[in-house]
């Protein structure tokens, strides 16, 4: 993530709801593969389809971030999301968490310095 984003205030407002939303959404995610994690047989099937479901949605979000923040680190978001969406379409859920984790600790620096830059232009 380049040092010098954001460079203006709008810029900076925009990343921070984004990336603050897309937190709160992956932080739902993570709840929802616990949640997986304790279901067997039919019901586990059913409820992959469903995380299946709300991944392809946030990759739909993602597609919006990286128009949003021209960044490669939102590239490498995207991908890993992908890649995520295709370990629990293959039942590898245990690794999932790992990932999601790290994603999360992208959108949180996102809008922390976003957050800063609107502190500092007391917008904030």
């Amino acid at each position: 993530m380049p040092e010098a984003y954001p460079n203006t205030s709008r810029e900076a407002i925009l990343l921070f709801h984004f990336a603050d939303r897309l937190k709160s959404e992956l932080l739902i995610a993570s709840k929802l593969l616990a949640s997986l994690l304790q279901l067997q047989g039919q019901e586990q099937e059913g409820g992959k389809r469903l995380f299946l479901d709300y991944f392809r949605a946030l990759e739909g979000e993602m597609g919006l971030g990286i128009a949003l923040i021209n960044d490669q680190d939102m590239v490498r978001v995207r991908t890993v999301l992908a890649g995520l969406t295709g370990m629990v379409d293959s039942n590898m859920f245990n690794q999932v968490q790992e990932h999601l984790t790290w994603i999360i600790s992208t959108m949180t620096t996102y809008a922390q310095r976003a957050m800063e830059f609107l502190m500092k232009d007391k917008l904030l």
